[in-house]
């Protein structure tokens, strides 16, 4: 039996194939003929059958609404770890010379003079307890400026240090500076060597 078919379809297969396309048209203008132009609305369309890459953009554009006002701030983040540190910057300009003709650093060992902090000051002794005479360059301690002590706050210790100073005095030579070092102790000033000092000439 499955001869006879095979034998027929070869010998009707054109028949066959204009049937085929005969009845295919046929079905495409039923369809047509069922469905109308603007037959079609939403009771026709399965649920989430539309995405949206079948929608036209310029329907899309039309869609959006308006924007909304801004909302409220959220709470601050946690803080973020340290950065690398930074290259150096290039230095600055000099600064101009000062016009103090003579200072020193004094430091309690020795005592001495802190040359890389001091000018036109050569030497300083300690007569006794928080006596200090330091000598200074030629025409400095003659010149009548009153010399202007500090403490060195850094290399000192103790509390309520402070020094004073008398041009030429406590015992010192003529042409040096005398200075005298204080502690302040049960309310009255006792002399000291627990503090270190700048002198300075305007």
């Amino acid at each position: 039996m499955l001869r006879g078919i095979a034998a027929y379809v070869r010998r009707h297969h054109i028949a066959l194939l204009a049937l085929f396309f005969a009845l295919g048209g046929t079905a495409v203008a039923a369809g047509n003929a069922l469905l109308p132009k603007n037959s079609v609305g939403t009771a026709q369309i399965k649920a989430g059958a539309v995405t949206k890459q079948k929608i036209a953009k310029k329907t899309l554009t039309q869609l959006k609404g308006n924007k909304g006002a801004q909302g409220a701030p959220g709470p601050q983040g946690p803080q973020g770890p340290q950065g690398p540190q930074g290259a150096q910057g290039t230095p600055g300009t000099a600064g101009a010379a000062g016009t103090a003709r003579a200072y020193a650093e004094v430091s309690l060992s020795g005592p001495s003079i802190v040359a890389a902090r001091s000018k036109n000051f050569t030497a300083v002794t300690r007569p006794s307890t928080g006596i200090y005479c330091l000598t200074a360059a030629p025409g400095i301690a003659e010149s009548g400026s009153s010399p202007i002590v500090g403490v060195e706050w850094i290399g000192s210790f103790g509390n309520n240090l402070f020094a004073q100073n008398v041009e030429g005095g406590f015992g010192c030579s003529a042409g040096q500076f005398g200075v005298r070092t204080f502690t302040l102790s049960s309310g009255n000033l006792v002399l000291s060597d627990s503090v270190n000092f700048h002198i300075l000439v305007p």
